[in-house]
């Protein structure tokens, strides 16, 4: 018995002396110690992408805040509303909503001087407005001279126009940004007629529930994006800064 009380002790010891030593070394990898990619692979000759960050450190926390929400909460909201919705539904909310952003994707156009990507906007808007049925199907895929484009927004004009994109940002719930889209991503807000301060829908319990069901409906692809530009690297920070970054300069390049 006292044997057995001793290999019992021993184990304990060990399983304390692991636990110790795990956290120590979690410790001394702080967030800002994760190993480039060069360091880890030896010397890259794809150039690297560079980003102002200035505020990295308030970025990270916000990310690792924003990390938290999405793999705790928007991740399992999107798997329900996956299983509890058939996909003909889903597909059907997913470009009513779509179909919604046209006042975003027009001023985006309109404000570089694409007056043929305006008006195809406005052509596709009228087709699944009406043919499909308030733009639950995508009627206007059906014709050849109406294919969609790339979706224009704010922040790419402000691009086109010359605009530096400024310091990268982490924004609260929204995820990565940069000076030039936020103030972008306000635009937006302002020509939408169904998104705060002048929203057309003057109840806030039907504006409240309206933008709800958005979220709701556009989390599958929120959580589908969000895993895909932060994929398995070491620094997931870091991986979606670079990420992001290429993406809003490729766009704005087209």
């Amino acid at each position: 018995m006292q044997k057995k009380s001793h290999y019992k002790r021993l184990f304990l010891q060990y399983c304390a002396f692991g636990l110790i030593l795990c956290v120590s070394l979690s410790a001394g990898l702080a967030e800002d110690d994760f190993l480039t990619e060069e360091e880890l692979y030896g010397e890259i000759d794809e150039e690297p992408t560079v980003v102002c960050d200035p505020l990295e450190s308030v970025n990270r926390l916000t990310f690792k805040f924003n990390d938290f929400i999405y793999m705790n909460v928007v991740k399992h909201l999107a798997k329900g509303y996956q299983q509890v919705t058939p996909d003909p539904v889903e597909r059907g909310a997913s470009n009513f909503f779509k179909n919604l952003g046209y006042p975003v994707r027009l001023g985006g156009n309109l404000l570089q001087g694409r007056m043929q990507g305006a008006w195809l906007e406005t052509e596709r808007f009228a087709v699944n407005t009406t043919l499909g049925v308030v733009g639950v199907f995508p009627a206007a895929d059906r014709f050849e001279s109406l294919q969609p484009l790339q979706p224009e927004d704010m922040g790419q004009a402000f691009g086109s126009w010359g605009i530096g994109e400024g310091p990268y940002l982490v924004l609260p719930l929204l995820g990565p940004s940069n000076v030039r889209d936020m103030f972008g991503f306000l635009g937006d807000r302002a020509i939408n007629p169904l998104k705060k301060p002048y929203s057309v829908i003057s109840d806030s319990e039907v504006q409240t529930a309206f933008g709800v069901t958005e979220f709701v409906v556009k989390s599958p692809t929120l959580m589908r994006i969000y895993t895909q530009m932060k994929g398995g690297a070491l620094d997931p920070y870091s991986s979606m800064k670079n990420g992001y970054s290429q993406k809003r300069r490729s766009m704005i390049e087209e």
